[in-house]
């Protein structure tokens, strides 16, 4: 039996999420064919000839596509099971059921993937129970070489005017922490999982033999398991002493370990991506990120201290943002001379609450609900205050128009300051200074981390 495997957006990167199954699945006799649909077209004959096919749902985004995908598939191929595996496949897996879906893992997915190939070659019927598991699995070597080349993919501005060709790889899933807006939560329940060292490098190997020269590691956050961490990228830069990296880590991790922040700088870590999310203590408290506006401030220097970028990620707007706090993120950002390090859509997005998220346990949540919308996958909410509403409508128009117009993120940032003081009633001569530091070389992805926006015409027209 054929097996296609599909992914409509990942964040730029060339999917792990294929390459591991993909392999796994061929190790039990499959033939599988990876098709990335951020990149190709649809394989049609794959789709006619599949008798499982794998949509891979890792964020939101990435399901709303897919959701837009699936008629297609299914006048293509109106016998294949269909099956849904990512974070967002169990917390959906009613609305996808009803429109065609037969199967829905979570979590660990590559050992449920192969039952229900195995199920389906010996005429069984996989269940349609959404299957969430966390349990420890046996990894090989991803298998990539269905996959678009990686300079194909978003590449790395280093800082100093040049590129670098990407690979991405995940040397853990899950996360211990519950943040209550997380995805992760409701699948993991605060349990994550390692892959092996010598799986890690593996993968790893293979991409650079192909091109890559950065290596973006996809753990929600790296230092969940520290000692394993530092074992891979010393492994690393000990095989590859040329090859950077980049990672994701809590700012509490930060704080908690920033001893082997120098161990990092030393094997070759270029930035650390960190959730900061807000400055408004009370939002910190509501969304449990255990930590403050204080600690941000101090996770900045330290990792300045050690040679280390930082490049944090907010979520501005939420149903208990003001224009006050929203203000005081801006001013803490320039303060703290981080305007360069921040993506100008870092600074309007709105907070997305999908199905089964932990934040529906607060009680207030309450009051700003407006509702499930099936169709856009997540619960409606507004701020009391109908100003914020505006401001956050204003700073999206901001942020699109500068987009458009290739303008630089610090001339991005000054526009949205002074959308700010105008909200605030602040004159504009308030807008401080906004000079960087001279001779800093900010690296950054070509593709800002962001997994909770709309599709656009463009993605929608792949499919």
């Amino acid at each position: 039996m054929h097996v296609l495997l599909l992914s409509t957006y990942d964040l730029g990167h060339q999917p792990f999420s294929l390459a591991s199954p993909a392999a796994k699945l061929r190790s039990a006799g499959a033939g599988v064919t990876c098709n990335d649909l951020a990149i190709d077209a649809l394989d049609e004959e794959a789709v006619k000839k599949a008798g499982l096919i794998g949509l891979y749902l890792p964020m939101h985004t990435a399901t709303r596509l897919s959701v837009a995908l699936l008629p297609r598939l299914k006048n293509l191929n109106s016998k294949a099971h269909i099956v849904f595996y990512g974070l967002y496949a169990p917390l959906n897996a009613d609305y996808l059921k009803s429109i065609g879906g037969d199967s829905f893992i979570g979590g660990e997915f590559e050992d449920g993937l192969i039952d229900i190939y195995h199920k389906l070659v010996t005429g069984e019927k996989p269940s349609a129970i959404p299957l969430i598991s966390t349990a420890k699995q046996e990894f090989i070597r991803p298998w990539r070489e269905d996959l678009p080349s990686l300079d194909r993919y978003a590449h790395l501005y280093v800082g100093d005017g040049s590129t670098k060709i990407v690979g991405y790889t995940e040397a853990s899933r899950g996360c211990k922490h519950t943040c209550c807006h997380c995805p992760i939560v409701p699948v993991y329940q605060g349990r994550f999982r390692i892959l092996p060292v010598d799986i890690v490098l593996a993968d790893i190997r293979q991409q650079i033999a192909n091109g890559a020269e950065h290596i973006s590691f996809g753990d929600p956050d790296f230092f969940n398991g520290p000692r394993h961490a530092i074992s891979v990228v010393e492994n690393l830069h000990e095989e590859f002493p040329d090859i950077t990296y980049d990672v994701t880590i809590k700012i509490e991790h930060l704080l908690k370990h920033q001893e082997l922040l120098p161990k990092l700088k030393a094997s070759g870590c270029l930035f650390i991506t960190t959730a900061v999310e807000s400055t408004e203590e009370e939002i910190l408290r509501l969304l449990d990120k255990g930590h403050s506006q204080a600690d941000f401030k101090r996770a900045t220097e330290i990792t300045r201290a050690a040679g280390l970028t930082l490049a944090p990620t907010f979520v501005p707007f939420t149903p208990w943002t003001t224009k006050e706090g929203f203000l005081q993120l801006l001013e803490t950002i320039a303060g703290l001379d981080l305007i360069e390090n921040v993506a100008p859509i870092q600074l309007a997005i709105r907070l997305l609450i999908p199905n089964q998220s932990a934040l529906l346990d607060l009680t207030e949540i309450q009051p700003h609900l407006d509702g499930y919308d099936e169709e856009a996958l997540s619960y409606r909410w507004r701020n009391s205050d109908e100003t914020v509403e505006e401001l956050c409508a204003g700073v999206q128009e901001i942020v699109e128009a500068s987009a458009e117009n290739n303008h630089s993120r610090r001339e991005t940032f000054a526009a949205i300051y002074a959308a700010a003081l105008t909200a605030c009633d602040r004159p504009s001569n308030d807008l401080p200074s906004l000079k960087s530091a001279p001779g800093v070389a900010i690296p950054s992805m070509s593709e800002p981390w962001f997994c909770c926006a709309e599709p656009t015409a463009e993605q929608l027209a792949r499919l």
